[in-house]
């Protein structure tokens, strides 16, 4: 299947194959404790083939990883679903022991590349959320910081700051969060995570991290990281 930087993926008739990763324990506990509460916006865990690779149940849809999407993908109404099943997924982890001392389990990589979407004849709508390779306890904020992100594509491609307002708004109402002083400083805290995390995986020989940073990934994070800091103000006291 086409798409990610990270993992082989290979779907097989209603099934995805996919090499386990390091963090494999856990995000099977996570998308068996879903499936325990019936909640779809997650693939199914379906144990391990013969060789050794996880299968996982197929979320059929549109996957969203290409550069240019459609208009859809960042409509009001997806994006207050995408805040809602966020908010789904929080809640059903929260007090849990996946969740540990922390608040929730967070998915660490929400964005639309992880995202699936179908048309119920209204449009395309996000349905599930993939990829939970980086899942780990965390705080709401770190997840709803993510979203905001790379939902609404936060950098150098919008013009205006005041323009990214109403679609950050809409993922915050949508999510229900109240408290949003931290937010676009932890927004920063991804970003600049992110670009450290790429250049420090391929100095170590990762070949996933390799791979982003030579399609120009680390630059990119960077060029978004320092147009959130200059628009700081005005995306601070636009949220609230």
């Amino acid at each position: 299947m086409p798409g990610g930087f990270v993992n082989e993926v290979v779907r097989d008739g209603d099934t995805v194959r996919r090499f386990q990763s390091p963090n494999a324990a856990f995000v099977h506990a996570l998308l068996e404790l879903f499936a325990q509460h019936s909640w779809t916006g997650a693939p199914r865990f379906l144990g391990l083939d013969s060789a050794g690779k996880e299968v996982l149940s197929f979320v059929p849809g549109y996957a969203p990883w290409e550069p240019v999407q459609p208009a859809d993908v960042s409509c009001d109404e997806s994006l207050a679903a995408v805040a809602t099943l966020v908010r789904q997924f929080h809640d059903l982890t929260a007090g849990t022991i996946l969740a540990g001392t922390q608040q929730v389990v967070c998915h660490n990589d929400l964005s639309p590349k992880n995202t699936i979407y179908r048309d119920f004849g209204h449009g395309l709508r996000p349905i599930a959320f993939v990829d939970w390779d980086l899942a780990a306890p965390g705080l709401r904020i770190h997840d709803v910081a993510h979203m905001c992100w790379q939902y609404v594509n936060l950098g150098p491609s919008i013009p205006d700051p005041s323009e990214a307002i109403p679609a950050l708004r809409v993922l915050c109402d949508a999510y229900g969060l109240l408290a949003r002083t931290d937010l676009v400083r932890t927004i920063l805290w991804w970003q600049d995570r992110c670009s450290r995390g790429i250049e420090s995986g391929a100095a170590s020989g990762d070949p996933a991290c390799r791979a982003l940073r030579e399609a120009g990934k680390v630059e990119e994070v960077r060029a978004s990281w320092a147009w959130v800091r200059r628009h700081y103000q005005v995306l601070d006291e636009g949220i609230r």
